[in-house]
């Protein structure tokens, strides 16, 4: 009965939010030349929903805009980037949100990405934002311990839509833990 009624409450937290995933700024790691940077911009242009990509070698760091209304999966940036070789260091997206009410544990779809919000609170989005993704792979470890502390939701550890999640309209079954 409890898990029931924790269910109930997380769906009404659960926001679908009029708002697009625009842009993203990726940060590599394990290059040592400009050459590595070469081969990551050439892996992130040939992901489909990406639209353009501009390099900053001394930062190791990648502007990606995305095409306007293109179905955009971070998994398939930071898959990319491995292909080639590399480590996502940071991935941080840019959103358009129209006042989207956010607060830690908060279950948020945006561009139909299902986000978990951690370690944020209460506040409303309104214009473009930028989220940081503190999944596994996307931070540090030691980063990544300190946003496990600020949840006890088990979509957090597995990175997949739970019992602790409600229904998305995701066509996966992947949530994105994500803070401001």
């Amino acid at each position: 009965m409890k898990k029931l009624i924790i269910v109930m409450l997380l769906a009404l937290a659960s926001l679908q939010v009029n708002a697009q995933v625009t842009s993203a700024t990726l940060v590599a790691s394990g290059l040592t030349c400009s050459m590595c940077s070469k081969s990551i911009f050439k892996a992130l242009e040939k992901v489909p929903f990406v639209e353009k990509v501009d390099v900053d070698i001394e930062k190791s760091s990648y502007s990606i805009s995305f095409r306007q209304g293109a179905d955009v999966v971070p998994d398939e940036l930071k898959k990319a980037v491995e292909d080639a070789g590399f480590f996502v260091a940071s991935l941080k997206l840019k959103a358009a949100f129209s006042n989207a009410e956010v607060f830690n544990d908060a279950h948020v779809s945006v561009s139909g990405i299902p986000f978990h919000f951690v370690n944020v609170p209460k506040q409303v989005l309104s214009g473009d934002k930028e989220i940081t993704i503190v999944d596994k792979n996307f931070i540090s470890a030691k980063d990544r311990k300190k946003y496990a502390k600020a949840t006890k939701l088990k979509c957090f550890e597995t990175g997949v839509v739970g019992e602790c999640c409600p229904k998305s309209d995701s066509k996966s079954n992947r949530i994105y833990h994500v803070t401001i």
